[in-house]
């Protein structure tokens, strides 16, 4: 009959080498993700902990002197077990960051390397009624500066940038100068209308990590511009792009396009614009380049990975 110590190195030859072989071949090719990891640990912490209890059930039945002392043991392991593979698991996640992980395009391959973005309803969250509700303005007032300014043809007009600031507040308060004060309130906060998506920050470096080229495309005023930087920080990350007020035109006019297209060298067959106006959509498609229409992330997503993004 053999000893608890001869038992135990059996079975840790016959379940740990093979399984430890197995994950260092894995990791070594490459060819693994955590999710898949987890399974191989899943297996071998269950394989190990049948073979204590079955040793402990066959001690138990031959009056083996140790017998109370392999349960003991079982018992044990049964805790330590998943708790050493779960600190392995961190481990490995500590030392394998995801990015790294992340299979660049290949130009030569891939048909598409270049994404557009727009910025209000896409990359960022506009919504002008929640500042005007943090204003506490009554529901009058509310509606009177919306119309003045926001749902004005002058707040598109001064997304061209070809008004001063003052040029630009002063014809909102033409629009109904019984709000005057309100509208001069309502534009020093009117940053506060961006916020960034959750998804937003992640979502760039994912793209930009697989090698895809990222640029921007919107109509934006400098005044608001000028009051919502911070939310704007990811911007950094792309490798460029226009807001309508440094070049003077807006979407949907194809000279915008047309622009973007030549100064950053963007071949349209193998780019696409992602925009939640459809009008801005179509423009873009006219001018060459594959289009989007945005209405959510993970509707992008299904659209993208029809491009062979992904």
């Amino acid at each position: 009959m053999y000893n608890l110590k001869t038992c135990l190195r059996i079975l840790y030859t016959l379940t740990i080498p093979s399984k430890i072989i197995i994950i260092i071949d894995i990791l070594n090719k490459g060819d693994y993700d955590v999710k898949n990891l987890k399974r191989l640990l899943a297996v071998l912490g269950i394989l190990l902990l049948a073979g204590m209890y079955v040793l402990s059930l066959v001690f138990a039945l031959t009056d083996h002197s140790q017998a109370g002392n392999m349960l003991m043991a079982s018992l044990f392991a049964t805790v330590i077990i998943p708790i050493l593979l779960y600190a392995f698991l961190l481990v490995y996640k500590w030392t394998h960051p995801k990015d790294d992980i992340i299979a660049r395009i290949a130009p030569e391959t891939d048909k598409i390397d270049t994404l557009i973005f727009d910025l209000g309803k896409v990359l960022v969250r506009y919504d002008f009624r929640k500042l005007l509700a943090d204003l506490k303005y009554d529901e009058k007032t509310a509606q009177a500066v919306a119309e003045a300014m926001f749902l004005s043809p002058q707040w598109t007009e001064g997304d061209r940038g070809v008004k001063t600031e003052e040029e630009i507040l002063q014809s909102f308060i033409e629009n109904n100068p019984d709000y005057e004060q309100e509208i001069r309130q309502t534009f020093q906060e009117m940053g506060k209308t961006i916020s960034l998506y959750s998804y937003t920050k992640d979502w760039i470096k994912y793209f930009k990590k697989r090698g895809y080229k990222l640029y921007i495309l919107s109509n934006f005023s400098k005044p608001l511009y000028d009051r919502c930087q911070k939310e704007l920080k990811f911007l950094e990350l792309m490798d460029g792009g226009y807001m309508s007020w440094q070049i003077h035109c807006l979407k949907p006019e194809p000279e915008i396009f047309q622009k973007l297209i030549t100064d950053f060298h963007i071949d349209p067959s193998r780019a696409i614009f992602l925009d939640d106006m459809i009008d801005n959509v179509a423009e873009a498609r006219a001018q060459g380049l594959n289009a989007i229409h945005f209405t959510g992330k993970k509707q992008a997503l299904k659209q993208l990975l029809e491009f062979g993004v992904k």
